[in-house]
């Protein structure tokens, strides 16, 4: 084979390899660490076979613990404000192939009036999804028949937030355009964001508009609620065709957006699926942080900053975690007398661990970083989550079950 031949084929090979490399290198955060579908070692309908578990706090000590197995989904209720879940629903029917992966998981929440809505999407084989809703009215013990948002595929990464109002909105990622351009003979990559919502607790909702053209069509959503009543979205865009790099924009009150404001240039050119969602939160005093992965070159890595002007401007980027252990899937959470909360998964090789970090002044210094949890196994991403003036880390992992853990004052 000639030198010529040579270095011409080795460039048409890496050239088609690209994208099947990006994934095994974002694989490789989750390697050894992510919760696999349920085996024949793990058969039955309990919570530590599940994939993925999303915890909604309610009054008077009530909780409930969204999961699924077996493609149905599973309502667990707990009476003493998650420090136990003795009690399991299935909520579904079967539902092929139900999303469910950690990065994409069902979601529940719950409304002023009581109600629960969970939403969800079954996808093909082609990891194209339909989202489907259903409505809970007696604490969650039943749930109505699964609607689906939209008539035909092409939803994803379903993002339900509740505003002080009560009205409900979802974002999801939507492929009508892209479909609408091939339709055309049009050019169109990826994916875009789109929302609409409900004002009579989830029966039925309106808007169901793309928003947002091109963003990343395999990363969650991330969202929070603005000091001024409004949804606020952050996500994976793709700017000039090839760069994923992440933006955020407000919902205003006629279902527009707000203009796009780009979080941070990381400038990371690819032409694949990252996986790897950002994470949203904003404090009672209308500061904006965000955490997020990005694998530009000479840049890979977690990273945090924060907005004061409502997302025009952030702070420069701070890097995360330990680099020597692929720290992975960051998140951020705006507690009360002007505490901020971040945490993130580590592994080396064998353990994975959650990390946390706290500060004290509306996230501008950061105390040292603590372990807050470990495993030996398979584990789904770590949530951070509150209920009134508590924070909590919610973390499932294969051995050890789920753990929902009340952060203290002392970090952990």
């Amino acid at each position: 084979m000639s030198s010529l031949f040579k270095r011409l084929f080795c460039a048409v090979l890496v050239s088609c390899l690209l994208p099947a490399l990006a994934h095994e290198m974002h694989d490789a955060h989750e390697k050894g660490a992510a919760m696999p579908a349920a085996s024949a070692a793990c058969a039955k309908a309990v919570i530590e076979c599940a994939r993925s578990a999303s915890p909604v706090f309610g009054p008077a000590g009530k909780a409930w613990l969204l999961w699924s197995h077996d493609d149905r989904l599973y309502v667990s209720r707990s009476s003493d404000g998650g420090n136990t879940f003795p009690e399991a629903s299935v909520i579904s029917e079967k539902m092929p192939i139900l999303d469910d992966n950690s990065e994409a998981r069902p979601k529940l929440v719950l409304l002023p009036d009581g109600s629960l809505v969970a939403a969800v999407t079954q996808r093909d084989s082609h990891y194209v999804g339909r989202l489907y809703t259903a409505r809970s009215t007696d604490d969650g013990l039943t749930f109505s028949k699964f609607k689906p948002m939209l008539e035909g595929v092409g939803q994803r990464f379903e993002t339900p937030v509740v505003l002080p109002n009560g009205r409900l909105v979802m974002a999801w990622l939507d492929w009508r355009n892209q479909a609408a351009a091939k339709a055309r003979g049009q050019a169109y990559k990826d994916s875009g964001i789109a929302v609409a919502w409900s004002d009579d607790g989830g029966k039925t909702f309106q808007g169901k508009s793309i928003l947002a053209d091109y963003s990343c069509d395999c990363c969650r959503i991330a969202t929070a609620v603005d000091r001024d009543g409004k949804a606020v979205f952050a996500w994976r865009h793709v700017y000039g065709g090839t760069t994923r790099d992440h933006a955020a924009a407000k919902l205003n009150d006629d279902g527009s957006f707000s203009p796009l404001h780009r979080i941070a240039v990381d400038d990371w050119k690819l032409d694949a699926c990252p996986r790897h969602g950002p994470s949203l939160s904003i404090g009672t005093d209308g500061t904006w942080y965000a955490t997020w992965f990005t694998g530009a070159t000479g840049k890979t890595g977690l990273y945090y900053a924060r907005s004061t002007d409502q997302g025009a401007t952030f702070s420069a980027p701070q890097m995360l975690g330990n680099s020597a252990k692929s720290p992975a899937r960051p998140q951020v959470l705006a507690g009360v007398s002007n505490q901020v909360w971040r945490a993130w998964k580590e592994f080396d090789g064998q353990v994975t661990t959650v990390m946390l970090q706290r500060s004290d002044d509306n996230g501008v210094s950061w105390g040292d970083v603590t372990e807050a949890a470990r495993t030996q196994g398979a584990s789904d991403h770590p949530l951070l989550v509150s209920s009134g003036d508590s924070v909590y880390l919610s973390w499932l992992t294969r051995i050890e079950g789920y753990r929902l853990k009340k952060l203290n004052n002392s970090g952990a």
